[in-house]
């Protein structure tokens, strides 16, 4: 009777454990020259299963034209202001010398979906029946905009 119940116990620890999945990480990049701008894009996306934990972000436009990097800059300070109030959706835009630097840091296991939906609803796209972000769909995104991915 003991060695049942120790089996069982035994056998539930090793069930349990093995459901677990660990955090992995896909980079996704992009290089490119355009209109006289070279673009380096990093995407890091950390994940466990098919969703999304975190996704950090790096983007960086090198250009010759002061006035082209401010613009950029304006643009982006712009569009990242709608999120401030987001906890766990942080940015910064900075410009070092002739390179705008964006970088981004998600962490999507803390942070409100809802409120992410009402300042960009596209987000309800990349989403899961859990409404978890799908890394399939993040991935293609992604892919679609000339990044290629590789899982690490």
């Amino acid at each position: 009777m003991k060695k049942t119940i120790l089996l069982g116990i035994i056998l539930l620890i090793f069930v349990t454990g093995c459901g677990t999945t660990k955090e992995e990480k896909m980079v996704c990049t992009r290089t490119a020259t355009m209109n006289g701008m070279e673009l380096d894009f990093r995407y890091e996306v950390y994940y466990q299963g098919n969703n999304v934990n975190k996704v950090k972000t790096r983007e960086k436009v090198k250009s010759e034209s002061d006035v082209t990097l401010k613009n950029l800059e304006s643009q982006a300070k712009t569009l990242y202001s709608n999120f401030d109030k987001i906890k766990n959706y942080n940015y910064s835009v900075t410009i070092e010398d002739n390179t705008l630097i964006s970088t981004t840091n998600i962490n999507y296991q803390k942070i409100n979906i809802d409120e992410l939906l009402k300042i960009d609803s596209s987000i309800n796209q990349l989403l899961n029946d859990n409404n978890k972000i799908d890394l399939e769909k993040i991935t293609k995104v992604y892919e679609q905009t000339g990044a290629t991915c590789s899982k690490k």
